[in-house]
């Protein structure tokens, strides 16, 4: 193999590697918004469901 090949394989293998982390991240983030959204479901039904979830967006988009 020559430094050439070994050079474009470590590439390969670090963008697999920054993919899978990408995947990861983005799968805990959407387990976290399921489980939020299925805990505000629990608590509140019907139309005030939708008034918890628009506070809980508002409370999260401004960092509180």
């Amino acid at each position: 193999m020559t430094v050439g090949n070994r050079s474009n394989a470590f590439a390969t293998l670090l963008q697999v590697l920054a993919i899978l982390c990408a995947v990861l991240f983005l799968s805990m983030i959407l387990h976290k918004g399921i489980a939020d959204v299925s805990a505000l479901a629990l608590k509140h039904s019907g139309a005030k469901f939708w008034e918890a979830l628009a506070q809980y967006v508002l409370r999260n988009l401004a960092g509180g």
